[in-house]
């Protein structure tokens, strides 16, 4: 099991959006969830672990460029 664990820092939109997804990226060899201030990505190998990574920093990405606005 492959872990990622990214901390926010009371990023009170990042949270709520990430909450959101929680629902949507899940599948068979990984997920996405919220816990604390802290979003985690749990995969069962490399491959699926670097799809969520890069669903995470695209979405927090998007969440910055959103926040500047």
């Amino acid at each position: 099991m492959y872990k990622l664990v990214v901390e926010v820092d009371e990023d009170a939109l990042a949270l709520r959006i990430f909450k959101i997804l929680e629902k949507e990226v899940r599948f068979s060899r990984g997920r996405l969830y919220v816990e604390g201030n802290k979003i985690i990505a749990e995969a069962a190998d490399a491959s699926s672990l670097r799809s969520l990574l890069h669903t995470v920093m695209r979405t927090l990405y998007i969440i910055e460029h959103l926040e500047r606005m």
